[in-house]
């Protein structure tokens, strides 16, 4: 009982109650600074979020344009293909007609078509 009245003389005493003062200013101003901290954590980390959401964003735009992209080149090699394939239907046919003996044989205008 004897600590407690001498801390209760302590605070009582001019030199206790600036002691007192300092110890709570002093909480007061380290809880500020860390709020200060973490205010500026969390604006830190909303920004870096931020930045992650407009990366996946872009990321998607950019597999949009990459499909229509791909379907894009898909229809002009179908249509390539297309082309190549009624020549070449066109070319047999016409090979079909010659006589046996000429169909194995290229002229030089055939070698010509299939280039």
């Amino acid at each position: 009982m004897g600590a407690l009245a001498a801390i209760g003389a302590f605070l009582a005493s001019t030199i206790g109650r600036y002691a007192l003062i300092a110890v709570v200013a002093g909480g007061l101003l380290i809880g500020i600074r860390q709020q200060g901290y973490n205010a500026a954590q969390r604006k830190c980390e909303a920004a870096a979020a931020q930045r992650q959401i407009e990366i996946n964003q872009r990321d998607v735009k950019i597999a949009e344009l990459q499909e229509r992209e791909d379907q894009r080149i898909g229809v002009e090699q179908s249509r390539a293909q297309e082309i190549d394939d009624a020549a070449q239907r066109k070319f047999e046919a016409e090979l079909a007609k010659r006589r046996p003996a000429d169909r194995c044989l290229l002229t030089k205008p055939d070698a010509d078509r299939l280039r």
